[in-house]
């Protein structure tokens, strides 16, 4: 099930954003709370928790930075929030993005934009198989938790080197591995290159340390997806996934330059 929110004074605009919602009924039960005032939108909030929120900037009561701003620790403080104004000052955009808004909508807007943003909550609360390769069980742990603190879900398993991740990869069931350059016997990128005689759908993403640019041309040959630079943030991975899964860029999103080229990603089947 999935629970949203709608919080807006405009009716037209409730009745877009209930129409976008209603293109995704027919395969996933959505509960959906429609309220026209900020402390409305904050009290529903706190009761339930709220999966996706879309959020009007200029609510009367409370406006829509100030209920966001309110979200955390309640039920709702993991929802994705999408504003919604005709136009966002710098200081709504400025509040907004320190309090993890996720996402802006311009009115007027077609419910396409909308059953879009429920397509990308969907995704993001489908656990993706991915499998973590490092032999070192302390970085394994730390990488686990950071994945933890993603907007995307994960179903997270681990491999302390190249042999043992090529044995889970015979399963068929990884969609994307993350995986260290330096461990002993084979090295990252020769198991990028057993993985990609696997498979050529799986993302293969590599963790370094170290400045990545020398490793370039290797890493185009073997089909590597990108580099993440440690230390990494859960925000890096939220980036990582939007690429992976080829799903726009949020309005917040918050995403350093990790990628030292600019392969094509690879769309996940």
């Amino acid at each position: 099930m999935i629970r949203i929110l709608v919080a807006d004074a405009s009716s037209i605009a409730r009745d877009v954003v209930n129409d976008g919602i209603n293109v995704h009924r027919s395969k996933r039960y959505i509960e959906v709370d429609i309220v026209n005032n900020g402390l409305a939108a904050l009290e529903v909030l706190k009761q339930k928790q709220i999966d996706l929120a879309f959020i009007d900037v200029n609510l009367p009561g409370l406006s829509g930075p100030e209920v966001v701003a309110s979200i955390r620790g309640t039920k709702s403080d993991k929802c994705l929030v999408v504003a919604m104004s005709n136009s966002l000052d710098e200081q709504a955009e400025v509040s907004l993005r320190r309090n993890s808004a996720y996402h802006f909508l311009k009115k007027p807007f077609h419910q396409d934009d909308v059953s879009n943003l429920v397509a990308t909550q969907i995704k993001m609360g489908t656990a993706c198989p991915i499998l973590i390769v490092d032999d070192s069980a302390t970085m394994r742990k730390m990488t686990c938790k950071i994945l933890e603190g993603s907007r995307f879900s994960f179903d997270i398993s681990e491999a302390d080197g190249a042999q043992s991740a090529i044995k889970a990869m015979r399963s068929g069931k990884f969609k994307l591995v993350l995986t260290d350059f330096h461990m002993p016997g084979a090295d990252g990128l020769e198991l990028a290159g057993s993985i990609r005689d696997l498979s050529s759908k799986v993302g293969v993403y590599m963790m370094s340390t170290n400045e990545t640019s020398y490793l370039q041309r290797s890493a185009a040959f073997v089909g590597i997806s990108g580099f993440l630079q440690k230390p990494f943030t859960p925000e890096d991975i939220d980036s990582v996934m939007h690429r992976f899964l080829q799903i726009d860029a949020p309005k917040f999103g918050k995403s350093r330059g990790m990628f030292s080229f600019d392969e094509p990603e690879m769309k996940a089947s």
